[in-house]
Formats: structure tokens, C-alpha cells, sequence
């Protein structure tokens, strides 16, 4: 059973609704002081509990306190004209929703029960997940350092190619803010890494598989980037490494889409990644932009040494293969001919280009670079070789 508290101005009228209509339909208790709600902590039972804003205003440090004591504390802040920055703030220190008091209360109600559907929800997921797992995934993540070079493309197009091998892959969204993989897949969803990050990470027993998206594709599914940029912020590195951890037991292959500016963020990825694709054009602007990014990464000496894919190349592009390889100084892994008319379609239709026009040049290509890549993985395996511990040289 949920439980439901609340530190609230009853005096309020409509918070006093609320509380009616609480205390008739669900287990509902007010509450005064928080040694009140640390003697309701006992038992391991997921509780919404409702701050208002008006009587608490250490209201953040409350929320960060509550959800470390017991991450079954689901934290609804409740006030009068919430601003985008309150929520902002309310939503990094893990509060699970707002309730904007200047709503209609039919409209509270209804937000009211699509939080206890949330928790049931979760409840259900926990109670159906595998109690272990035995895989011990490779990390590929697709990089580069300009949008609109084709990484999201390119991951999803890999990812199909490697579960037509009969590998189970999972394809995480990085490019946080403005996250496209979902409408490549053509899914919509409904979890994300941000619900992930603010409701399950800090359990003793997480529950990654709850928060993923299946796609149409046979063995692929998603995490999500979230629904909103803002979401973004609450994402920290420390995230990004107990997810990787996390997932690992579960796919054979984890492929990461990234954003294209360098933070810490891209950083902790590209350490636990077991192989790096670094994307270009020829454009020169990317040209050079990459070649300062190369330089900077063989610099931190990682562990995985990035592999440079060409992109949409064209017979016509004014910077020739031959030039950019000296502009670069580096082996090119392989060139990919643009196939602008696939792509479109592609892109349109939320359908890979490798699953729609398997026989065309480009999907051929992907197809050896999957080989390519479980050839090395199963080397790596087979030499005893620890996949995916490392980090910094």
C-alpha cells in the first residue's frame, strides 16, 4: 500500500480539498515536524509526500534529506505560482512532481492519481524484475565534435546491424538537452534516463529495466534522453558511471549517442568506453574541429582508442579523402557514402536504412563494420581480457 503524507497549511482551502480528498480515497496523514515522519520510516513501503512551499522554505534540503533517508520517499511540492527556477531547483534535489495550487482541483485530483498510477507502476517493475544477469556488456559509444555529422544515424543504423548477429543492445540517449534517438526509433517514451536518475538510482536494488523503451527492432531497446532540456542538469558523471555498471550485466552491446561539446559528461563516457567512433565530414570546419578533439583525447589516454568514421562523403566534396587523412595524421576506419535518399527515409519513417534497403552500399557497410566489431570484442574475450574496467591509462 502507498502511503501518503503531507506537511501542509490545512488552513489553505484548497489544500484542505485536497487533504479531504486524500483522507477518503487513499492512506493519507499530516504531518508537523519531520521526527514525525522519521518514525513512519520503519518499514521498506514506498510514501508520496506532499511539502508546501509556503511553510517549509528550506523546502530543497528537505526534499535532498528525505529521498537519502529512504528513496521510497517520493516528494510532491505543492504551492502557488511555482517559477520554472523553483522547480528546476525542487527537481535536483529529487522531488518527483509539483502541484500548482492556482490549478482547477479536478486538475490536482487527476495529478494526484496519476502519481499513485507512477508508484504502482514502479511497485510492478520491481516485483517482476530478474533477481540477477549474467551478461557482461561492451560499451561503443558514437562521437564527434559538430551536430548534424550523422551520430545518432550512425548509432542507431550499428545497433540494428549488431542484434542481427544475435546481440542483445541497448542504445542510450546522451545528447541530453536535445536527445534524438527515440524519433529515429520511432517510439515515444515514457521513461527516461532523468526519471531513472531521480527515482531509482540511489536504491540498494535498482531496476535500470523499468525506465527502458522497446523498440520494433528485434533485441534494442532505449534509454531515453529526457523529455525536457532543463531535466538535464540533475545528470552528474557519478550517473553515468552506475548506469554503464548497471547495464552491463544486461546487453551484450551498450551504444552510446553523445552530445557533440566536451564536458565532464562526454569525458566519464568516452573513459568506459570500450570502443570510441568518432564521426566527421568533409566539411573543414569539422575536419579541423576533430582533429583538435583527437589531439585532445589521445592526450587523456584512454583506453579505448577513438576510431575516425568519414560520413556522408560525396564525389564532389572539395576536401578530398587524401587531404583530410593528412590533415588528421590518422588511419580512417572506413568511409561511408552519402545515401542522402535512404537517410531522408529513414529519419522520416523511424525505420534503420540497414533494415530497409539491407542490399544498398551504406547498409553493407554497416553490416562489416558489426563483424569488424564482434570479431574484436570475441578476441578480447577469449584473451581473458577484463571488458570495460578500465578508465584513464
Amino acid at each position: 500500500m502507498i502511503k501518503w503524507y503531507g506537511f501542509l497549511n490545512d488552513n489553505e482551502q484548497k489544500i484542505s480539498e485536497m487533504i479531504h480528498w486524500l483522507s477518503t480515497h487513499e492512506n493519507y496523514k499530516g504531518l508537523t515536524t519531520i521526527d514525525e515522519l522519521l518514525n513512519e520510516l520503519d518499514t521498506p513501503e514506498k510514501r508520496i509526500i506532499f511539502i508546501d512551499k509556503s511553510i517549509s522554505p528550506n523546502f530543497y534540503s528537505l526534499t535532498m534529506q528525505l529521498k537519502k533517508l529512504d528513496p521510497n520517499n517520493f516528494v510532491i511540492m505543492v504551492g502557488y505560482d511555482l517559477k520554472e527556477a523553483d522547480i528546476r531547483l525542487a527537481m535536483r534535489a529529487g522531488m518527483m512532481d509539483c502541484i500548482n495550487l492556482q490549478d482547477d482541483i479536478e486538475l490536482i485530483k487527476n495529478g494526484l492519481i496519476e502519481s499513485k498510477r507512477h508508484i504502482d507502476y514502479l511497485k510492478k517493475q520491481e516485483a517482476h524484475a530478474p533477481s540477477f544477469a549474467q551478461k557482461e556488456g561492451r560499451i561503443i559509444t558514437s562521437s564527434s565534435t559538430k551536430g548534424g555529422v550523422g551520430k545518432t544515424t550512425f548509432a542507431v543504423n550499428l545497433a540494428y546491424s549488431l542484434q542481427k548477429k544475435n546481440q542483445s543492445v541497448i542504445l542510450v540517449d546522451l545528447h541530453l538537452q536535445f536527445g534524438d534517438v527515440a524519433m529515429f526509433c520511432d517510439v515515444k517514451p515514457k521513461k527516461t534516463i532523468y526519471e531513472w536518475v531521480k527515482e531509482d538510482f540511489d536504491r540498494k536494488n535498482r531496476n535500470v529495466q523499468a525506465y527502458l523503451t522497446k523498440t520494433s527492432l528485434e533485441n534494442v531497446s532505449i534509454l531515453a534522453a529526457p523529455l525536457r532540456p532543463e531535466f538535464s542538469e540533475i545528470i552528474k558523471p557519478e550517473h553515468i558511471r552506475e548506469l554503464f555498471f548497471e547495464l552491463k550485466k544486461w546487453y551484450d552491446i551498450i551504444i552510446v549517442d553523445t552530445h557533440s561539446h566536451v564536458d565532464d559528461l562526454l569525458l566519464e563516457t568516452l573513459e568506459l568506453s570500450d570502443e570510441i567512433y568518432l564521426l566527421t565530414n568533409g566539411n573543414l570546419p569539422s575536419v579541423r574541429n576533430t582533429k583538435l578533439f583527437m589531439d585532445t583525447l589521445q592526450s587523456l589516454q584512454l583506453k579505448a582508442k577513438p576510431q575516425l568514421v568519414v560520413n556522408a562523403v560525396k564525389k564532389d566534396d572539395p576536401l578530398k579523402l587524401e587531404n583530410m587523412k593528412k590533415i588528421l595524421g590518422v588511419k580512417v576506419l572506413t568511409v561511408l557514402p552519402s545515401e542522402e535518399k535512404i537517410v531522408k527515409k529513414s529519419v522520416a519513417t523511424g525505420v534503420p536504412f540497414v533494415a530497409d534497403s539491407p542490399k544498398k552500399g551504406l547498409s553493407k557497410r554497416f553490416t562489416k563494420m558489426a563483424d569488424a566489431c564482434l570479431e574484436r570484442h570475441f578476441s578480447f574475450m577469449s584473451n581473458d581480457v577484463l571488458i570495460g574496467a578500465g578508465g584513464r591509462k
